[in-house]
């Protein structure tokens, strides 16, 4: 099939508005079937009609933000590199992917390249770059194939390289591949990989749109965030402002998992309650009992928040992010404090190691859970579940630092009485947990009160 993806991602049927997901319509290893599809159209409009001004003031427009997981708007990113001196600027098309659980960037990589590849040239006319690099996991081999092949077809058909498409244009395009950190997805930890120093990230300011690869002005942008770059030059801002919600336009690739009928990735508008994802997704195994949201870095809202709409102000507000955009689907059978493990577990064995609170706190923070689970926890370890965390989001180098301890503290909100059934009486409300016995505890848990009831109220 000619937009065949790998077997692990599946495209589910998703709301009204499919802007990206129409895969398995274009072949993703010939420009021509994506040009008879209306490819590249975007991109001769923008550099043969367009001013650069003016395609930044179309983004604008559209309202588009970031896809990678902060929901900065793009347009404001962009005019600040256009802005900054130089004569050299680059922009990075982020395909890592720092949340190995996250399909999105992947399936579009793999199932329409081109549309990646012309968003990124759009956006480097916009900044004014000569260079534009494609950053893609050297784990995905089929996505590296597919974007080297769309890279070589783009440069040779005069769609990128020296003259794009008869102008005085001239970008180098290129597609680089790099280990799959979890790190990689901060902006600055991919400026430093690309520069040959390991991939950590920097403090800020200078922000990479003013000083970033080889110190030149650079835009970093993930890949779907430019796949609706070239879709909004190809059918208006207005047509892309009219989906999703008044904050939060357009719509979001959602990868859907865990507890559900139907595992897979769907595209919704921005603004649709959780319980329709949901539904989409073929509804819950069981009795839903919690959603984490966000990836590792993200929170778990419970079966009560469904109404809750999937857009960045609402679920910021609710304690969770639109992060990488997964979703992670549980039921009653789900221990949350074992979930709140896993996800802090892997941010520790993910963190670079730069920066003391993040590389020593989140360990600590895992042993702590560790204890609890095991029934033998210290008289301190709920107070210092909560001490550290805020410690650790007061001194963060990168957001995903700050947002490590996001899956322990709502559960830890939202499900006191299954931290408390471990940590007392070394029970899983939710059966899902081998617990060994062990002798009563000597000492009362001191901070156990204030960390998940008086705190909460």
């Amino acid at each position: 099939m000619a937009g065949a993806l790998s077997p692990q991602i599946r495209i589910l049927p998703g709301g009204e508005h499919r802007l990206l997901t129409e895969i398995g319509r274009v072949d993703p290893s010939s420009l021509a079937s994506y040009r008879e599809h209306g490819g590249y159209a975007a991109l001769e409009r923008a550099v043969t009609k367009l001013a650069p001004s003016e395609v930044i003031a179309e983004i604008e427009a559209a309202g588009l933000r970031g896809r990678g997981g902060s929901g900065f708007p793009t347009a404001t990113k962009w005019r600040a590199a256009r802005d900054a001196a130089g004569d050299r600027k680059i922009v990075i098309a982020n395909v890592m992917s720092a949340d190995p659980t996250d399909l999105g960037d992947r399936a579009l990589a793999e199932g329409n390249p081109h549309l990646i590849v012309e968003g990124l040239l759009i956006a480097a006319y916009a900044v004014g770059a000569s260079e534009a690099i494609i950053a893609v996991r050297r784990d995905w081999t089929d996505a590296i194939d597919r974007l080297q092949t769309a890279a070589r077809e783009a440069t040779d058909a005069h769609l990128a390289g020296y003259l794009v498409l008869g102008t005085d244009t001239s970008i180098a395009l290129s597609v680089w591949e790099g280990s799959g950190a979890y790190v990689a997805g901060e902006e600055s930890a991919l400026v430093n990989a690309l520069s040959g120093d390991r991939g950590m990230p920097a403090i800020r300011p200078p922000y990479p749109a003013a000083r970033g690869l080889h110190d030149a002005p650079t835009v970093v942008q993930n890949a779907e965030t430019l796949a609706h770059v070239a879709w909004i030059l190809a059918h208006s801002a207005e047509a892309f402002a009219s989906v999703g919600s008044e904050a939060s336009r357009g719509t979001k690739l959602v990868t859907m998992m865990g507890r559900v009928a139907q595992p897979g990735l769907i595209e919704v508008p921005l603004g649709t309650p959780l319980i329709d994802l949901l539904a989409m997704a073929g509804g819950g195994t069981g009795t839903t009992k919690a959603l984490f949201i966000g990836g590792p870095g993200g929170g778990a809202l419970d079966a009560g928040s469904l109404n809750t709409t999937y857009d960045y102000e609402s679920l910021e507000a609710a304690g969770a992010i639109v992060g990488s955009g997964s979703v992670l689907v549980t039921d009653s059978e789900t221990c949350m404090v074992d979930t709140a493990r896993f996800f802090l577990n892997y941010s520790a064995s993910e963190a670079c190691g730069k920066a003391i609170p993040c590389r020593i706190g989140t360990k600590r923070l895992v042993e702590a859970l560790d204890r609890i689970l095991a029934a033998t926890p210290r008289p301190n370890d709920f107070s210092l579940l909560r001490e550290l965390s805020a410690k650790m989001s007061d001194t963060a180098l990168c957001k995903l630092e700050r947002l490590a301890p996001g899956p322990m503290l709502t559960t830890l909100e939202r499900f006191p009485e299954e931290y408390r059934a471990h940590a007392e009486r070394g029970v899983c409300l939710a059966g899902a947990c081998r617990v060994s016995e062990v002798p009563p505890l000597l000492e009362p848990l001191s901070g156990l009160s204030s960390a998940t009831d008086a705190d909460h109220r």
